[in-house]
């Protein structure tokens, strides 16, 4: 938008005539039009009045802004999207390189460019020698993306980088890009496992990705533990006894260690101060706990190494149980309990 729309723009918001600007201004009311017709501009050093007078400020009035807002950047990728679908790929590189002179610091901008095109330069069917320029005019827009301060912009920027370089077989350059997304941003955990993959072997690939599953299943688990206790607080008990089930039976199906199968019960044997559910699962969990866990014999960690026993899971249960019992007003209902007593003294004698 140019300094005449933007006049005219600001001065039907403000209410006011041309004649009214023209005369707060000092000049003739045929001077605004030519403003707003864009066949003149108006005195440099009328322009802090004007903005003033528009209730607007020079950054806005003059276009200075560095960056486009989300939503505007949003309506040009629309536009961009349909130049590129109808067929004409150079008019939307053009169409992008052009905005993109106009706002060289928006990294919103760039991402989003660089996106789009790459989708529609892969679809366009282009000979290799054109594939190749528009590859290079993308990968342009996403190391300056990739270089710039706005995190939520730049993580994903590399990340497409890193993509492009396993494309081109760069896997070396595509790893130091994965290791500048901190964990959890995006999924690295594809991308690093075929690298692993093409560099070493399936062998050392599959290491990787079982050790991934394994840590994913074992959070996946403290936030069902979580969930159930939410749920109980909340009110809603049957939902929390389904996800005390669901805790319960992801054990065995993702061959996690079994005296987790004792605790979703035992939560909310705890929840609802159920002294004779408590001691019941409190007891099992602590049996389970003995047990080692025998990780190589599910298929999904075959590879990883034995974990050790339950020697010191027991040790640490009856520990923290001792000393939540002693100390935490939701296991009032428990202390001085007779058989709750007798179950530390017996185990903590199995785990010595």
């Amino acid at each position: 938008m140019d300094i005449g729309e933007k006049i005219r723009k600001y001065r039907k918001a403000a209410g006011l005539t041309q004649e009214q600007v023209a005369g707060y201004l000092g000049v003739s009311a045929p001077a605004v039009h030519k403003w707003e017709k864009g066949s003149s501009c108006p005195d440099i050093s009328l322009l802090p009045a004007l903005a003033r007078l528009l209730h607007t400020d020079l950054n806005e009035l003059l276009s200075f802004r560095e960056e486009l807002t989300e939503w505007e950047v949003g309506e040009f990728a629309r536009e961009l999207s349909e130049k590129g679908m109808e067929g004409d790929v150079d008019g939307a590189f053009s169409m992008a390189a052009e905005k993109i002179r106009e706002y060289p610091c928006c990294d919103l901008l760039l991402y989003t460019a660089a996106t789009i095109l790459g989708n529609v330069a892969t679809l366009s069917g282009a000979g290799e020698e054109k594939q190749r320029e528009y590859d290079r005019q993308i990968e342009d827009w996403l190391n300056r993306a990739a270089a710039g301060s706005q995190e939520k912009v730049r993580i994903p920027a590399v990340y497409m980088l890193a993509l492009r370089c396993m494309q081109k077989e760069e896997y070396e350059k595509a790893e130091e890009l994965l290791d500048k997304i901190p964990d959890g941003d995006m999924d690295k955990v594809l991308p690093l496992t075929t690298i692993l993959c093409r560099r070493e072997d399936a062998d050392a690939a599959a290491y990787f990705l079982q050790g991934r599953i394994l840590q994913a299943a074992t959070r996946m688990q403290s936030y069902l533990y979580r969930l159930l206790e939410l749920e109980e607080q909340a009110g809603n008990h049957r939902r929390a006894d389904e996800i005390a089930e669901i805790a319960e039976n992801m054990v065995p199906l993702f061959g996690l260690w079994p005296y987790g199968a004792a605790v979703p019960k035992l939560l909310l044997a705890i929840d609802r101060k159920d002294t004779e559910e408590c001691l019941r699962h409190l007891d099992k969990a602590l049996s389970e706990a003995q047990k080692p866990w025998e990780i190589k014999k599910s298929p999904l960690y075959c590879r990883r190494p034995e974990k050790p026993s339950g020697q010191d899971v027991g040790k640490h249960w009856i520990r923290a149980l001792l000393s939540e019992t002693e100390s935490c007003e939701e296991y009032d209902f428990l202390r001085g309990n007779e058989k709750l007593e007798q179950i530390f003294r017996t185990y903590a004698e199995k785990f010595t």
